[in-house]
């Protein structure tokens, strides 16, 4: 039985510093997918050599609550923190942070990419951290390719990449906090991939750019795609004559209250005004970059 499409939805642009992103979660419809609350997708973005500049610390940022997870398609990241975590990452990586209890951190195009130009495209998701785990410490990982398993599918049908979670035998080093999970399923071309889901997570498909028939519709172009909680299976296709991609992500549903704003998600009003002042104290201390 096929797993029921709930809802699309094609995103809103929004500008984070000089990049255009297309915003997928929340939207009208969708406020979460199991614990993730947020989805920016940058747009394949072209970089034109340039000297690299030491960082300056403008596009610095705070987070309170929630995990970030940055998925990088091509181009590569750095990352700095107030924690002293840093970490350069690379396309097929990600950048996954801890915000915990509250962290400042900065996100850039790496040096030896900003050197070199190129495409720069990737995808951030926020986490929302269950309430006990938003008082812990911040934590920081770069998760290299080389440290995310592949799969290859059945019938020469394509791969899967475990980013977050498990899949069969197959685990991704990311903590995990709400049974959630992120697969990263390329197709190869005129080929078809059947996947079994289960009725306590909730699932939702994001296809970033080559077309994908997803149960039957066709996606394509930075769709976001989200499912009815039942169980079923999601049958992917790609009917091209090149390789398509999709990411598949998901979780357990986030139980407790949620309330977002700016940076921060909590669970009550009266803990974001506690984010924002202690942010504002200086409790989440200072980036040292070196």
């Amino acid at each position: 039985m096929e797993k029921k499409i709930l809802i699309s939805s094609g995103g809103m642009n929004a500008r984070v510093r000089h990049l255009l992103v297309n915003r997928l979660i929340p939207n009208h419809h969708t406020h979460a997918v199991g614990p993730f609350v947020f989805l920016d997708h940058l747009y394949p973005t072209e970089q034109k050599p340039g000297t690299p500049k030491p960082p300056t610390g403008e596009a610095a940022h705070p987070h309170r609550g929630i995990a970030t997870f940055s998925y990088i398609f091509s181009g590569a990241l750095q990352h700095f923190d107030s924690r002293g975590h840093h970490g350069i990452v690379s396309a097929g990586g990600a950048q996954w942070m801890k915000a915990g209890n509250g962290v400042i951190h900065d996100e850039n195009p790496a040096a030896d990419f900003v050197q070199q130009g190129g495409i720069l495209h990737g995808l951030q998701f926020w986490i929302n951290l269950p309430a006990k785990n938003k008082a812990e410490m911040p934590d920081y990982l770069a998760v290299q390719p080389s440290d995310l398993p592949v799969t290859e599918l059945p019938e020469d049908a394509g791969s899967i990449k475990v980013l977050i979670g498990t899949c069969g035998v197959n685990a991704s080093p990311v903590t995990t906090f709400l049974n959630e999970f992120m697969y990263h399923i390329t197709l190869n071309p005129k080929a078809s991939f059947t996947y079994t889901t289960k009725d306590t997570l909730e699932y939702a498909a994001f296809v970033p750019s080559e077309e994908v028939k997803i149960n039957g519709t066709v996606f394509s172009k930075s769709e976001l795609v989200t499912f009815a909680q039942d169980n079923g299976e999601i049958t992917f296709t790609n009917n091209g004559i090149t390789p398509s991609s999709v990411i598949l992500f998901g979780g357990s549903h986030y139980a407790e209250p949620i309330v977002a704003e700016g940076p921060f998600v909590m669970n009550s009003q009266k803990e974001i005004a506690e984010a924002y002042g202690d942010f504002f104290d200086g409790k989440y201390g200072e980036i040292k970059y070196q």
